[in-house]
Parts: C-alpha cells; sequence; structure tokens
C-alpha cells in the first residue's frame, strides 16, 4: 500500500473514479471499520446509509464539484455512494450517536508578519486500528496548481496545503450542540477551503455562511509577499469563533474551544481533560521561542498523560481496537505548497 497518491485526472467525477479505482480495497476496509465503529458507538446495529444520503444530499447543494467527486470515488470502488457519503461524514454521524469520542489532534503554527514561510505543524490522533487507512493525495487542479492533503481513503479531505499559500490543520471539538442531524460535512468543508482561491478572507467567508451539524477547529495558515497570518477557527453548529496568534505569532490548539460563546457549552474538558493539559504543556515549551518545524515536531515529542499525550500511544495491555495513537505528524510548507506527513507520532521524527 502506498502512502501517497497524484491523480493525473482533473475533472472531479474522473478524479474520484481514478482514486476510487486505485484504492478499492483500502475504500473498502475504511467502509468496513467505520460501520464498526458507528456499531460500537451506538451499542447496536447502524445501518451508515440513511446518514450517507442525507450527506451527499448536502454537499450536492454546498458544493457540486466534491459531490460529483465523491460519486465518483463510489464507482470507481465499486462501493455504494450512500457508503462513501457516511464516511465522508462519519464525524457527523458519531456526533447523531453521541459518541463519547475522546478529542485528537495537537496543532503548533507561528507567523512571522515579515515573512511568507510560517510554521505548521500537527499531530493527526485517531483510533489506532484506523492506522493503515491514511495516504498523501495530490490533486493537481485544470487551472494550475495544486492541491494536497492528508485524509483517509475514501474522504476527500483533511488537513491540507495549496500552491497558492493556505494551510489548513484539523482538530475536531465536541459541543453541547453537535448531532442535531446531518450539516455539511466538516472535512467536506476543508477540502472546499483547499479547493478555493487560496485567499484567506474568502476562506473564512465560506466557512462562516456553511451550516455544520459537527464541530472542528480549522487553523487556517497564509503566506506570500513577506507577510504570514493564520487564525484558528473554531466551526461549530452556533457558527464560528476565531482565535488569533499570540504577541509572539504562536497559536497553539487541542481539543477544546477557546473562544467564547462556544467555549460555554463545550463537552470536552469534562470528559477528557488532557486537552488542556496539552494546551498547557505546548504554550509552556513554546513561548517566546523561534520555531521551526524541527523545533516544533521535538516540542511535541512529549508522552506526558499516557494515552491523552500529545505524543500518543495505544495501552499494550489492552485490545487496540477503540484505542487512540498518533497516526501521523503533518507539516505544512504553506510557502512551497508541499506537505510532509511522518507515520506515527513526533517520537519517531524528533532530533
Amino acid at each position: 500500500m502506498s502512502r501517497h497518491f497524484r491523480s493525473t485526472v482533473s475533472e472531479p467525477e474522473g478524479r474520484g473514479r481514478e482514486f476510487g479505482a486505485r484504492h478499492a480495497a483500502e475504500i473498502r476496509r475504511t467502509v468496513e471499520l467505520y460501520a464498526g465503529l458507528f456499531e460500537r458507538a451506538a451499542g447496536r446495529v447502524v445501518d451508515p446509509r440513511p446518514f450517507g444520503a442525507l450527506a451527499l444530499g448536502r454537499v450536492a447543494t454546498f458544493a457540486p464539484a466534491l459531490h460529483a467527486e465523491m460519486l465518483g470515488i463510489a464507482a470507481g470502488a465499486g462501493i455504494d455512494p450512500e457508503r462513501i457519503g457516511a464516511i465522508n461524514a462519519r464525524t457527523e454521524i458519531l456526533a447523531v450517536l453521541n459518541a463519547p469520542a475522546r478529542g485528537e489532534c495537537s496543532t503548533v503554527v507561528q507567523i512571522d508578519p515579515y515573512s511568507s514561510a510560517p510554521v505548521a505543524v500537527q499531530t493527526w490522533d485517531w483510533y489506532a486500528e484506523f492506522s493503515p487507512q491514511w495516504l498523501v493525495w495530490e490533486m493537481p487542479r485544470a487551472e494550475g496548481g495544486c492541491v494536497t492533503t492528508v485524509t483517509e481513503f475514501g474522504i476527500v479531505g483533511k488537513a491540507g496545503v495549496t500552491s497558492r499559500g493556505l494551510g489548513l490543520l484539523f482538530n475536531i471539538l465536541h459541543h453541547a450542540r453537535d448531532g442535531d442531524g446531518i450539516g455539511v460535512p466538516v472535512h467536506v468543508l476543508a477540502r472546499a477551503v483547499l479547493d478555493g482561491s487560496g485567499d484567506i478572507n474568502a476562506a473564512l467567508q465560506l466557512i462562516n455562511r456553511t451550516q455544520v451539524s459537527a464541530s472542528s477547529c480549522m487553523t487556517l495558515v497564509a503566506g506570500a509577499d513577506g507577510a504570514s497570518s493564520a487564525v484558528a477557527v473554531e466551526v461549530h453548529p452556533g457558527g464560528p469563533g476565531l482565535e488569533f496568534p499570540d504577541a509572539h505569532g504562536l497559536l497553539v490548539h487541542t481539543n477544546h474551544f477557546l473562544t467564547a460563546p462556544a467555549c460555554e457549552h463545550d463537552t470536552e474538558p469534562a470528559q477528557f481533560p488532557d486537552t488542556l493539559i496539552r494546551h498547557d504543556l505546548l504554550v509552556r515549551r513554546l513561548r517566546g521561542r523561534t520555531l521551526t518545524s524541527a523545533s516544533a515536531i521535538a516540542a511535541m515529542n512529549s508522552h506526558l498523560g499516557t494515552v491523552g499525550a500529545v505524543c500518543c500511544h495505544p495501552d499494550p495491555t489492552l485490545p487496540a481496537t477503540g484505542q487512540h495513537a498518533t497516526l501521523a505528524t503533518i507539516v505544512l510548507d504553506v510557502g512551497a505548497g508541499t506537505l510532509t506527513a511522518h507515520p506515527g507520532g513526533p517520537c519517531r521524527h524528533a532530533t
């Protein structure tokens, strides 16, 4: 199995069909794993297809090109489109099922207003059984340039970067209003941001007018013309909140809301307070320093809190199913429009 794929087709349906045909076995496995996760979360048999159909309907209105791409993935892989809709809406379905899913991922960004080369790094933590289910997908655009995303087989996007100078890092959040139906899937929204013009203001406008039913933080990072900027956009059903870097250009985000009023209805800290510990640790390690990607990864090499650490590993005494792990450490080079996804956590890559 390859961790990297570069599309040769730029038309959305054809791009999806090519991807689906090339990765049919991996996509089927993703569908199987999420079917099991949904059933564990609900404590009963769950048919994800009705949820997937709702998600496809939302995407058809929100981003017709991505709807066509998802249908192409389904056709290429020989899978019901509703099942592709369901895995793209996995965050929304877990919210509907009221799953006690812990937060995952820690994000570190540092900007310099006089440099177009911001530092942007995140850990991506998810269930350990999904460790083989991700890749880097490069998508050259018909109009020129390229969009690159780290994602799961069959899901159209997650963290990523564009050749137009915009990057996006991705952390799950949990809000009391999550789970009221199926809105625009946050993974589809992330990809739509990457597919946009590359302008951070246009990206914020798109996010602001999109109705979601589950929460996530999308940290936008931009660099161009000798300047850089960043903002953590806390997306939730009540509308986004914005958190900007501190006076030293540092922006750290884990899995709790930093902005009001969403933080007043944040369900994460009570259930999984490690998000607070991770955030505090990283801020203390990094505040006032001038960072590189390597020094950011080194600072994220922490196992304090064991299964709730920045660098997360499953408990070896327990079954792998249902445990969390850091599946990848992602570094964006916004200036070059490229990314590097290191398998595993920072402890495997710190220098």
